[in-house]
């Protein structure tokens, strides 16, 4: 499962991955949107995940949009629901503003992911 976010990211990288270890496991690929009344989209930001959806699909993705407060809570019980057991999101940070101590979803997710294997793209250790 690839989850596409509104942040600035390049999810080409973060949907190829995804789409590797779905043919990998012959396994159901999806990539997933998240739209939150704290973080409801822009034009522009529709438009760019609106070009990564149309890319998912042409990588054989099925494309998958949810409505929700809680985005994290959501991807883990869409994935629960569809025995996905692998997800992948781009690393960000937090929208500006968004509160001292507002985590960003990959890190929310890793927290609150127990159970699943979590691939967070765009992660480089530094040496």
């Amino acid at each position: 499962m690839a989850c596409l976010t509104a942040s600035d990211s390049d999810h080409r990288e973060l949907l190829r991955k995804a789409r590797v270890a779905a043919r990998e496991h012959s396994s159901e690929f999806y990539a997933v949107i998240v739209d939150s009344p704290k973080t409801r989209f822009g034009k522009a930001q529709i438009r760019t995940l609106i070009d990564y959806a149309i890319l998912a699909s042409c990588f054989g993705a099925k494309i998958v949009w949810l409505d929700s407060s809680d985005v994290v809570g959501a991807l883990l019980q869409f994935a629960r629901q569809s025995n996905v057991g692998r997800i992948f999101i781009n690393r960000t940070r937090p929208a500006p503003f968004s509160g001292l101590f507002r985590r960003a979803a990959y890190s929310d997710l890793l927290i609150r992911g127990e159970g699943f294997r979590i691939d967070v793209v765009g992660f480089e250790p530094r040496n």
